[in-house]
């Protein structure tokens, strides 16, 4: 980081810490630096954290860094998963407010603005109570917002939980988190990357288990574009998720159970899946039930597990 880029950073309540992860995404890195460089608000630091690329993604960064006006700064680690490029990044973050901006991802020059403007709103001695601001995501191609219907307007408050189940809130969405709160919910130490372990810990499980304590406030604006045209991309491949996706069925499982009259197809697919997708990571029928919590639930593993073992022997053979 240069002298000039140090200067730059004031620090203090309201500043951004924008964390981009990285691994052979040296070609997508320029939508995030364009879509940082056009910010309106500029109380912001940019942390990437390189988790073992091969390609040229440092050579990259060290250009931008030369013409930056803000402060970037870089952190290399051997590949270890996207959740443990995570945690660095939060233990690393300077700012008070903590945004994730995806190696490929772009968002709108007022996106920054906006989201402080809206966390300014929240009467300063209940913000306490609240982990950040959760907007909507954009289709850069057709410029629409992602998922049918609307938040209420002007905004609506409430936890990841109630959002989803109890509101129905089915879009993808974005935004901003207090960099306190995520160092007091990180993510588990599970050792990854892209050759064993995981490549990435559900995210979701974090900001759920965030709600059992704070709420966020929801706004309609969308202001994040969100792709899907990339081969390493989180949002494709989904087959190869098995992994990542048995810690999901896990949680929907022992830990949201008591939603499953708001959406009873999102357990059953958790009830075929843990089995499946345990069954492909390598665990017996034996430890796969010694992960689900109350005799009850194990029953329903039990009983939808004939699903599950066909879809692991289809699985095996792709």
């Amino acid at each position: 980081m240069s002298q000039i880029q140090e200067e730059a950073w004031k620090g203090g309540p309201l500043s951004i810490t924008a964390f981009t992860p990285a691994y052979n995404r040296a070609h997508t890195l320029g939508r995030v630096w364009e879509s940082l460089r056009s910010q309106t608000y500029r109380n912001f630091e940019w942390v990437i954290v390189d988790d073992g690329s091969v390609d040229d993604t440092r050579q990259v960064v060290e250009a931008y860094i030369k013409q930056a006006d803000f402060p970037i700064r870089y952190f290399y680690q051997e590949n270890n998963g996207k959740h443990m490029a995570f945690n660095r990044a939060v233990s690393e973050a300077r700012g008070e407010l903590f945004v994730v901006a995806d190696s490929d991802d772009t968002f709108v020059p007022e996106a920054f603005a906006t989201l402080v403007r809206c966390w300014e709103e929240i009467p300063e001695d209940q913000r306490d109570a609240y982990r950040g601001i959760t907007c909507r995501c954009y289709d850069p191609e057709t410029g629409r917002p992602i998922g049918e219907g609307a938040i209420p307007e002007p905004w609506v408050d409430c936890t990841e939980i109630e959002a989803v189940f109890l509101r129905r809130f089915r879009f993808e969405m974005w935004g901003m988190t207090r960099t306190e709160v995520l160092r007091e919910f990180p993510f588990p130490n599970i050792p990854g990357g892209q050759k064993s372990g995981l490549k990435f810990f559900p995210e979701i499980i974090i900001y759920d288990r965030i709600a059992a304590k704070y709420r966020s406030r929801y706004i309609n604006q969308c202001l994040r574009g969100y792709y899907r045209d990339q081969a390493n991309a989180a949002t494709v491949k989904k087959g190869s998720r098995y992994k990542e996706n048995y810690y999901l069925w896990a949680h929907y499982i022992n830990d949201l159970f008591a939603y499953f009259r708001y959406d009873p197809k999102r357990f059953l697919k958790a009830f075929v899946g843990l089995v499946r997708d345990g069954k492909l990571s390598g665990r017996t029928m034996g430890t796969i039930l010694q992960d689900v919590h109350g005799a009850g639930r194990k029953l329903l593993v039990l009983l939808f597990s004939p699903v599950g073992l066909v879809l692991w022997m289809r699985g095996r053979r792709c």
